[in-house]
């Protein structure tokens, strides 16, 4: 009887504390505060070249898609997971980037990979993804990337001829008409020169001299010699923004008295310090975009990527920002959330407009066209404003 009435008045006491101290419900969020991402992180890998002739490339990329990746955190992630970026070095070297590739794929899960900053390697590591169905970013400009007939790639910015036929063409309307190209030996350099060449033969010209040389050469002497010979008006470069420095301040010291000009490498902050300033003054180029342009996105852009890394952005930062906010678009509309799913929303992406102008993606993964012709003045890259 005493053990009955001993546990009776136990339970009583239970309940009364039970009832006089409620579990408390979780405080709502605060008006306009991000909802707590859950789950396991998406992941998405950057492969790119973070050392050597090419490592400025990869520390592009890294601070490009970084940036739009923690926003996104910030404001909640994606369907209530955040996302991790996972980075890796390949040096530029295909078949590095081609054993990472498998990496990420097989054993880190990524979601999305940017891969990679150099079309050598892209093209590499093309046939990894299209294996595995996962969507593959790069700002590698050789058209063969896309023509390659994988549904998981896509290119964050303009193909080759958009740089070098708006430059090819803008040059021969002011009248020139000897062209002298040196083109180093990678996909991306071999493509621009071939396109250079294309476009000079659309004008009815033919390139005085041709020259190449490989990625990590420093001395560009005898084929310069060579190019000097012809008497060109115009130095047509088509390689790495080192490389490109190095051989403007060549040539000129050679005596090279007509106009530089070349493509995306040239339009960065790179090309004009391994120059320097004196000697890439009036060099032309042409670029989707620059970190003066004046609209609002830009300037956004422009003041959160400096308040992150204590530097400007260029053009390399920017295209890579815009990748990925394709990229996380097409995650958000993924259901469900699976590599493949994401690569299809991907190809019904239109009308985004972007830093670089506005996006639509094509099935071939092609997501916009179009370059500024602009010239380095005062050490600053600006948008051509002469006649």
């Amino acid at each position: 009887m005493k053990r009955s009435l001993v546990f009776a008045l136990l339970l009583v006491a239970v309940l009364l504390a039970a009832c006089a101290s409620p579990t408390a419900a979780p405080a709502p969020a605060a008006p306009g505060a991000a909802p707590k991402a859950v789950g396991e992180p998406i992941k998405i890998a950057i492969i790119a070249a973070m050392s050597g002739t090419n490592a400025v490339l990869g520390d592009w990329m890294k601070k490009g898609v970084t940036l739009a990746v923690e926003e996104k955190n910030k404001a909640g992630g994606i369907q209530g997971r955040q996302i991790q970026v996972i980075v890796y070095d390949d040096e530029a070297d295909p078949t590095k980037s081609v054993g990472l590739a498998q990496k990420v794929a097989s054993e880190d899960k990524v979601m999305a990979a940017w891969a990679t900053s150099n079309s050598t390697s892209a093209l590499a590591d093309i046939p990894i993804f299209a294996q595995y169905k996962i969507p593959q970013f790069t700002n590698g400009t050789n058209v063969d990337i896309t023509n390659k007939g994988s549904a998981y790639i896509f290119r964050a910015t303009p193909a080759g001829p958009s740089f070098e036929d708006t430059l090819i063409d803008f040059l021969v309307k002011k009248g020139m008409k000897k062209f002298a190209i040196i083109a180093d030996t990678s996909a991306y350099g071999k493509g621009e020169g071939d396109y250079q060449e294309a476009a000079l033969k659309r004008n009815n010209l033919t390139a005085t001299t041709r020259e190449a040389f490989g990625i990590d050469d420093k001395d560009f002497t005898g084929q310069l010699t060579k190019i000097l010979q012809g008497q060109p008006e115009v130095l047509l470069l088509a390689s790495s923004e080192v490389a490109s420095g190095l051989i403007a301040k060549q040539a000129r010291q050679l005596g090279f008295k007509g106009q530089i000009a070349g493509g995306a490498a040239v339009g960065t902050p790179k090309f004009v310090e391994t120059a320097t300033a004196e000697i890439a003054e009036g060099v032309i180029f042409t670029t989707p975009w620059l970190p003066n342009d004046a609209d609002a996105q830009s300037k956004a852009f422009v003041t959160a990527y400096k308040a992150r890394w204590n530097e400007d952005a260029e053009f390399h930062g920017a295209n890579t920002y815009d990748g990925t906010q394709l990229l996380l678009q097409a995650m958000e509309k993924a259901n469900p959330l699976t590599p493949e799913n994401v690569a299809a929303e991907m190809h019904k992406i239109k009308g985004y407009k972007g830093l670089q102008g506005t996006f639509n993606v094509t099935d071939k993964g092609e997501t916009i066209t179009g370059t500024l012709v602009c010239i380095v003045k005062g050490g600053k890259l600006t948008v051509y404003t002469g006649n």
